[in-house]
């Protein structure tokens, strides 16, 4: 009887200890998976506009379409970065193969009113940047530009060989009005989620044969990252996708608008977040900056934009350290939600 009592107050014990652990983990997960920030903090820098009026001759209008995609139109040309629309779902991303969804694309191309799009510039070939700019140039008659890896997606999804083109740095592409110099970057810094890291493995840099849908996520390679240096009349832009910087790329450019990529700027050691901001902010000295690269790319684009997880990033955080800095400069900050759209000048 006695040993029968010790047992059940035994078996009571590891319950408890197994419940409590239980409790725990999932607290953690529903911790991780929740947004890492509330954009209500930040109401005073949406504009919440949605210029629809036609845009004046010599204006370029910007629309944000989540992540690192951005629409520059002047009334005349669009140019598209990435144009990455399908957005799956964090457990398809995580466990199944993944691909364009071409419904989902035609939806945004018809909301965005991307109707005269010439070039589609890829930022590096990760799928939330790549997977589906083929099929956007396949809809529009766009010419995809990117890496021999963006490339290779581009073959594999049966886009023509003259609708590509490879980078050439240094080098302006023409379109319309617009002039894009592709100038070579780097990624964000390689993190672990989940057991799995986005470092790139230094046996297999790109994608080195074409790409066919469906694939899993890390099939994507980032092959190289890129920024954009976009002229139109007298003014530029600068489209950022990555948190990371080449020392001195920019210590001949000025630019009007910078787009800059936050994600994960916090997570970061403070001498990198200070050498971030100064080898870009700093250098390129622009009148206006907008966050780009913030947002959760596993919800749809078609609902609000939320800021990304706490499994791998930090919006809030991220967030007030570009305004400290930015404050101090008198530089103006603007956060653009989906869709939203605003003449640059």
């Amino acid at each position: 009887m006695k040993e029968k009592k010790q047992w059940m107050c035994f078996r009571k014990q590891v319950w408890i200890q197994l419940s409590v652990i239980t409790i725990f983990i999932l607290f953690g997960l529903d911790c991780a998976f929740r947004s890492s920030g509330d954009l209500r903090l930040y109401e005073s820098y949406i504009p919440h506009e949605n210029q629809t009026a036609a845009i004046k001759q010599g204006k370029v209008r910007v629309t944000f379409l989540g992540t690192t995609s951005i629409l520059l139109d002047d009334g005349e040309t669009q140019i598209l970065t990435d144009g990455f629309f399908t957005r799956p779902s964090l457990w398809k991303t995580a466990f199944s193969k993944i691909e364009s969804d071409q419904g989902i694309i035609l939806s945004v191309l018809q909301k965005a009113k991307i109707n005269h799009l010439k070039g589609i510039f890829v930022c590096h070939s990760h799928y939330d940047h790549v997977m589906d700019a083929p099929f956007v140039a396949k809809i529009t008659n766009a010419k995809l530009y990117g890496s021999s890896s963006t490339i290779n997606v581009g073959i594999g999804s049966g886009l023509n060989k003259e609708n590509m083109e490879l980078f050439q740095l240094g080098k302006p592409v023409k379109l319309g009005k617009f002039s894009v110099t592709v100038l070579e970057s780097k990624h964000t810094p390689p993190f672990r989620i989940l057991g799995k890291t986005n470092a790139t493995d230094p046996n297999f840099p790109n994608i080195s044969s074409p790409l066919s849908q469906p694939v899993k996520a890390l099939d994507y390679i980032e092959g190289g990252t890129f920024d954009f240096l976009i002229q139109h009349g007298k003014n530029k832009i600068l489209i950022k996708s990555s948190t990371n910087y080449v020392t001195g790329a920019f210590d001949k450019i000025n630019v009007d608008v910078l787009f800059l990529g936050i994600a994960q700027y916090s997570l970061q050691p403070l001498s990198f977040q200070e050498t971030y901001y100064n080898q870009t902010v700093k250098k390129l000295k622009p009148r206006l900056v907008i966050p780009i690269h913030w947002d959760n790319f596993f919800l749809p684009l078609a609902k609000p934009l939320e800021p990304n997880l706490r499994l791998g990033d930090d919006f809030d955080s991220n967030m007030n350290l570009l305004l400290q800095r930015t404050s101090k400069d008198q530089i103006q900050v603007l956060l653009l939600q989906g869709f939203e759209s605003i003449d640059l000048f």
